[in-house]
């Protein structure tokens, strides 16, 4: 009795869809509530009990579409269409720069059936962030082109989804015989929106052989200076906002360091006094031999004392009022070493304070003899960064080999490669030790993917690969050599699978999860 009550229930809003969907128009005017028999009369539609118990089973055949262009990602489930009967599309869009959801727009759906008639819908309201649910029903069965086409003030993008086909009846609808999969990871769009998250496409790359080494940074001795303070005295500290800090930006010509005389020795204050006195010395000099006053000697003397005691006082490189010595800059760049302590008593030729120019710096690398051998000439140089999931890449634009396989070290058997680097993005520290792949012109083609996709699990390296919209598959791949921020896969992945590249630990928390199907409806 309740088999029967439940088939005419069918039997009843089938017959209230199909009244519906008469009165309708599509944007071409085409009628779509009947289909049309060779006469133009209608072809009415009658609902058997065995129809009746296929529509019970419909909402089981359920169709996924999953599609990425070079801006957005395509992920739609709809049931199964029928002629005539009113069909909810689940549309996900999502915005591939950022992952996020299209927040506004519309979406158009066009199906062009065999003979040609077009049949369009537009739905211009989201359901909710990323989510388009337009209903279709469409008039004529067999197979259609299906173009998918969303577009908002700031873009628009297109999907072709294929094998689209309309049946003519539920009794044409063969359920696929699903099999279960105990390795499918379920993540909803809604969690993949809310987290930093991105997928690519694994392809096929060159790759270059290299070898690992560690390279300390250097200061490039072309944009170097150190000041070093050229008398005796006491660093002044009145003003301390003439003394250059640790790591701070200073400019050619800038004042470093104030220095004040000591009480003695040889300070910036008694060269002052020398030279005055010796200026005076030569000038009454130069007025007494034109007198004839004193000997040709006499006035050579005092000439020469003038000049060298000026000659000293000017390699001082500083300048300053009454006794106290401005040391200045001689180059732009920032303060890598700082000796000074405020008030300290200073002596002639002491280490005040280092700076270089960090656009530029040199890299030395020692590399072992056997990779050195296999090497040859640098012609690029990967650093990693510290999660290990990225890095920089510094090419051969940007670097030059300066000296490469010189000596030999006994003791570490290593040879020293000497880079000068283009450091204008601050990449490298000047005496920092880092981590490096030096590339060499050798290498050869392999499927990659992006390192940031590869994760550790129990000591095996994975890749989470994307079956479907919100399906996810847990992969064991083995790894060869690395290239840039890519990675050769010599086995466990083929090329144009898309692959997680972030957000592949919430993935893996993922897969921990007791929840069973498909877990939300729209």
């Amino acid at each position: 009795m309740m088999r029967d009550l439940t088939t005419s229930l069918f039997f009843v809003f089938f017959l209230a869809a199909s009244a519906i969907a008469s009165d309708s128009q599509d944007q071409d005017g085409g009628s779509h509530g009947h289909a049309h028999g060779p006469d133009g009369g209608h072809i009415e539609k009658t609902v058997t009990p065995e129809d009746a118990e296929q529509m019970e089973d419909r909402e089981e055949i359920t169709i996924a579409v999953t599609q990425w262009t070079d801006k957005m990602e395509l992920f739609m489930e709809y049931p199964a269409c029928v002629v005539n009967v009113p069909s909810r599309f689940i549309i996900h869009l999502t915005v591939l720069e950022g992952f996020l959801p299209v927040l506004d727009g519309e979406v158009e759906l066009r199906f062009t059936d065999a003979g040609g008639q077009v049949r369009r819908v537009v739905e211009k309201e989201l359901l909710r962030e990323g989510i388009f649910t337009p209903t279709v029903t469409l008039p004529n069965p067999g197979k259609h082109d299906f173009e998918l086409v969303y577009r908002n003030s700031e873009m628009s993008d297109a999907f072709l989804i294929a094998d689209f086909t309309v049946a003519s009846s539920y009794r044409e609808l063969q359920p696929e015989n699903e099999v279960e999969s105990g390795d499918e990871i379920v993540f909803l769009k809604e969690q993949q929106w809310k987290i930093p998250f991105s997928t690519t496409d694994a392809e096929v790359r060159e790759i270059k052989s290299s070898v690992w080494a560690i390279g300390e940074v250097l200061p490039s001795p072309a944009s170097y200076a150190e000041i070093v303070t050229p008398v005796d005295g006491v660093i002044q500290t009145d003003d301390m906002s003439t003394l250059a800090l640790p790591g701070s930006s200073v400019h050619q010509g800038e004042v470093v360091a104030m220095i004040t005389p000591p009480l003695e020795g040889n300070s910036w204050a008694n060269s002052k006094l020398a030279l005055s006195q010796a200026k005076r010395n030569y000038d009454r000099a130069s007025r007494l031999i034109e007198a004839q006053a004193i000997s040709e000697r006499e006035f050579e003397e005092a000439r020469d004392e003038y000049m060298i005691r000026r000659a000293g006082h000017e390699k001082l490189q500083g300048s300053g009022e009454g006794d106290v010595l401005n040391l200045v800059s001689p180059i732009d760049g920032k303060v890598i070493d700082w000796r000074i302590r405020p008030g300290q008593r200073l002596h002639a030729g002491e280490l005040l304070m280092a700076i270089a120019d960090p656009s530029l710096v040199w890299l030395k690398v020692n590399v072992y003899e056997g990779d050195y051998k296999k090497l040859g000439t640098p012609v690029g140089v990967h650093l990693s960064s510290d999660d290990g999931n990225s890095g920089w890449d510094i090419s051969g634009n940007d670097m030059r080999v300066l000296s490469s396989g010189a000596t030999l070290d006994p003791k570490t058997r290593t040879v020293p490669i000497l880079l000068e680097i283009n450091n204008s993005e601050g990449i490298f520290y000047i005496n920092e030790s880092v981590p490096v792949e030096l590339y060499s012109t050798k290498g050869s083609n392999a499927v990659a993917v992006p390192r940031s996709s590869i994760y550790e699990d129990e000591g095996l390296e994975i890749v989470f690969v994307q079956a479907g919209g919100e399906s996810f598959e847990k992969r064991i791949v083995s790894t060869g050599p690395s290239y840039s921020d890519w990675v050769s896969i010599l086995k466990g992945i083929e090329p144009g699978e898309r692959v997680v590249t972030q957000g592949g630990y919430h993935v893996k928390l993922a897969s921990t999860s007791a929840e069973i199907g498909h877990g939300h409806a729209h």
